[in-house]
């Protein structure tokens, strides 16, 4: 009888431990996407501001907060793909299993949007509107190709995505 109260006992705390872990990484799949939703807010706001520098609604000192705040999602997001939150195949994110099977990839794509995110900071603040060009530039190729190596794109998502996979966030970009 103890014997199987123990093997119950330790079935159930397996079980907690598991639907923690779960929970956790549903928990972490949710901070992602609500960081890479914020990126994508910013992009959008900036991306006219940069292509045709005339948005009466929109300044430099937003624009430089915006690229701060991409600079700083980014950084706070990098550590936000544990391979706990591998949970495509259930549908749970969009995220698709290649992320973790060729980490290195992912790693230095995501490493190349930051510096392009800290250096469009710069740019914007020095009023160096040509590398602010560039910069918005390395930013959509470096996102674009993350994008499109690595997340799964439903069909009814590519309307609203189009412009997020391509990469070009300006038009001036080659």
């Amino acid at each position: 009888m103890k014997l199987l109260l123990f093997l119950f006992l330790t079935v159930l705390i397996n079980f907690e431990t598991h639907a923690s872990d779960f929970e956790k990484a549903l928990d972490t799949i949710e901070l992602r996407k609500a960081s890479m939703q914020g990126i994508w807010a910013r992009i959008k706001r900036l991306a006219p501001f940069i292509d045709v520098d005339s948005n009466l609604d929109y300044n430099e000192e937003l624009a430089v907060q915006d690229a701060k705040d991409i600079k700083l999602l980014l950084e706070k997001s990098k550590d936000l793909w544990p391979k706990s939150t591998d949970l495509s195949t259930r549908n749970l994110t969009n995220a698709t299993p290649a992320i973790w099977a060729v980490e290195e990839y992912f790693n230095k794509l995501y490493s190349k949007a930051e510096i392009a995110a800290s250096n469009l900071e710069i740019a914007l603040n020095n009023n160096n509107w040509e590398k602010v060009d560039l910069e918005m530039c390395n930013l959509g190729n470096a996102c674009g190709t993350c994008h499109a190596s690595f997340r799964r794109l439903l069909t009814s998502q590519l309307a609203n995505e189009a412009s997020a996979w391509s990469g070009k966030y300006i038009k001036d970009c080659k």
